[in-house]
């Protein structure tokens, strides 16, 4: 057992105890190392100005630690144990500039400068994860790379031009210039031994079998996160105290995804970033909602999981696992059960979870070739925003009958909801305008929305109803 916490910044070890691991990792650059080019504005990981690149033995291909983006304002140190973390000071190479860092000179990419740190990491994490690919820098890439980036006063025309001018062959890649085999056999040799850390405040746990997490649990109340990226937000605007912390990010099982017969199998520390490139090919239509559903920075770190814990009525994954007929497996130091998805959420914010228990992973069915999936989000903006109305519908068409069909609803009620009653009513009619028109009255009658700043209650019942003819529509017969 450890009571230290241990990483590298810039190919520098750094090992620290029960004073700073409850601080976020953008305070300990900032004000315990005077690292202030990693800078801070929104503090919720929307803006991107605090973007670094991290890695840990997770992001390990052949021997090489391959750099993420993250937020390192809602990123807690404990956290970052066992990671190589680079930071906008290390982009350079020495006095020479990082060739994405000349390119934002050159073709004006900056005005106040405040937003280019962030912009300067997730392009340099663009182009190391391109030059691995051996693909180019295109447009399209560069905008997706750097979604999760803001400026408000340069303008993006200038800062999408420099990534494009910027030359791959130029670059030397920041997982070869810090490659340190000495690093990695110690994270090798730390990974199994868990971390305990308390002062007189707080005690976090970092356990690496999942036996220890179960003993943990068992023991009293203790908040249980991996990624915290929600977490984060609410710690840094007071709505939240972390005081007792079981973190599952050092649990190895935890992070597989593993595709069994028609099933994927998402465990609880898998990230989205994990789960969109796992499902590209079997479910297209998830990984494609998945790439608007947040930044890259976000993306790298929060779990579908967490998502699922959290419970949000307005959860964009959760529409999807409704309809698939997805299933929560639980874990306690009494034994596992599973429970379907549309069983596990009870009220808001009310989970079928007993004391002692957390989630241990996640079943998902692949919908059948022969379905139809379909995934909308209505939001103020397509990218980066919380839902107003999030919608799923799997269903087929045979002989121009309605087979088979699920519809979930988010941002509706107090959960995200399965419309049993339309699914009654539409089951074995006709694929018609008609039938169509007749059960958007019933998803008017079964779903309780309110009004608040993201819409009125009276606007997401008629989208709500305009989405299932959206279906129709896209789905002609």
């Amino acid at each position: 057992m450890r009571d230290t916490i241990v990483f590298y910044i810039n190919g520098i070890r750094h090992e620290i105890g029960n004073k700073d691991a409850f601080k976020s990792l953008s305070d300990y650059l900032r004000y315990d190392l005077g690292k202030t080019g990693t800078k801070v504005v929104c503090a919720e990981g929307d803006c991107g100005a605090c973007t670094v690149l991290v890695s840990s033995g997770r992001d390990m291909e052949k021997g090489k630690l391959y750099y993420r983006s993250l937020n390192s304002c809602i990123t807690f140190l404990h956290l970052m144990d066992l990671h190589s973390i680079i930071t906008v000071e290390g982009i350079a190479d020495g006095n020479k500039l990082h060739p994405v860092q000349s390119a934002m000179r050159e073709k004006q990419g900056a005005q106040c400068g405040y937003c280019t740190p962030g912009f300067i990491c997730a392009m340099a994490g663009m182009t190391d994860d391109l030059k691995k690919k051996k693909k180019p820098i295109t447009e399209k890439c560069t905008k997706n790379y750097l979604t999760g980036n803001l400026c408000r006063c340069t303008g993006y025309d200038p800062i999408i031009t420099a990534a494009l001018s910027t030359d791959l062959e130029k670059i030397s890649p920041l997982y070869e210039r810090y490659h340190s085999q000495s690093m990695i056999d110690e994270f090798n040799d730390l990974k199994n031994k868990s971390v305990k850390i308390k002062n007189d405040q707080y005690e976090i746990f970092l356990p690496s079998q999942m036996n220890e997490a179960l003993k943990l649990l068992e023991k009293g109340e203790v908040k249980v996160t991996s990624g915290a990226t929600d977490l984060g937000v609410q710690v840094n605007k007071g709505r939240h105290e972390m005081v007792k912390v079981l973190s599952l990010c050092r649990i190895q099982e935890m992070e597989k995804i593993e595709k069994i017969n028609n099933e994927f199998h998402v465990g609880a520390t898998s990230t989205w970033t994990d789960v969109e490139r796992a499902f590209e090919d079997d479910i297209p239509e998830y990984s494609k909602l998945l790439r608007i559903f947040a930044s890259p920075q976000i993306k790298n770190t929060g779990t579908l999981v967490g998502n699922i814990a959290n419970a949000s009525p307005i959860a964009d994954g959760t529409p999807f696992l409704m309809v698939c007929g997805a299933s929560v497996v639980l874990i306690s130091s009494k034994g596992e059960r599973k429970v379907p998805l549309t069983k596990f959420y009870k009220g808001y914010k009310d989970l079928d979870l007993e004391k002692g228990e957390i989630i241990k992973k996640v079943i998902i069915p692949i919908p059948p070739k022969e379905d139809i999936l379909k995934l909308y989000k209505v939001s103020l903006r397509k990218d980066l925003d919380i839902s107003a109305v999030t919608f799923a519908c799997q269903t087929q068409i045979k002989d121009n009958k309605i087979k088979n069909i699920k519809l979930a609803y988010g941002g509706v009620g107090p959960i995200v909801q399965r419309l049993e009653k339309t699914e009654h009513f539409l089951e074995g009619k006709s694929w018609t305008e008609h039938t169509i028109k007749e059960g958007m009255n019933f998803v008017e009658s079964e779903i309780t929305p309110i009004s608040d700043i993201r819409g009125s209650a009276k606007f997401r019942t008629q989208v709500s109803k305009n989405l299932l003819l959206k279906f129709f529509n896209e789905n002609p017969r």
